[in-house]
């Protein structure tokens, strides 16, 4: 697996004060483009019922029961059943739905459950 985006962790996985945040947030970031973690097929992109607050999205099943999802897209540049691979270019970074600022929210669920993915990722990017 490979960051999807380069910038700085932001906001972790888990409990931040009361509020449950279940995937990781990349900000501060040294380009927009945000690139695919890990290969797939790509399930559902844009506003998606059951996501609100996700603004625009793209979700990719990895198989085996996982689903990567990257979320508050400002642009997306794949389509429903889209193979990607890693790196390809999946859309860029930006503040849609409920956001604060530019950034990229990333999340990793095996049975529809959020885990941390920061211990799948490379330390150094």
């Amino acid at each position: 697996m490979e960051w999807p985006a380069s910038g700085v962790v932001t906001r972790g996985f888990g409990y931040d004060g009361a509020e449950w945040h279940p995937g990781i947030d990349i900000g501060s970031l040294r380009s927009l483009d945000v690139t695919a973690a890990a290969p797939g097929v790509v399930e559902r992109v844009g506003y998606v019922q059951g996501y609100e607050g996700y603004g625009r999205l793209v979700a990719v099943d990895l198989g085996g029961n996982l689903e990567a999802l990257y979320a508050h897209l400002a642009w997306v540049r794949v389509h429903d059943g889209d193979v990607v691979r890693v790196g390809e270019k999946l859309g860029d970074a930006g503040c849609t739905g409920s956001c604060t600022g530019t950034h990229l929210h990333f999340e990793l669920r095996d049975r529809g459950e959020a885990f941390d993915p920061a211990p799948l990722l490379p330390a150094v990017r």
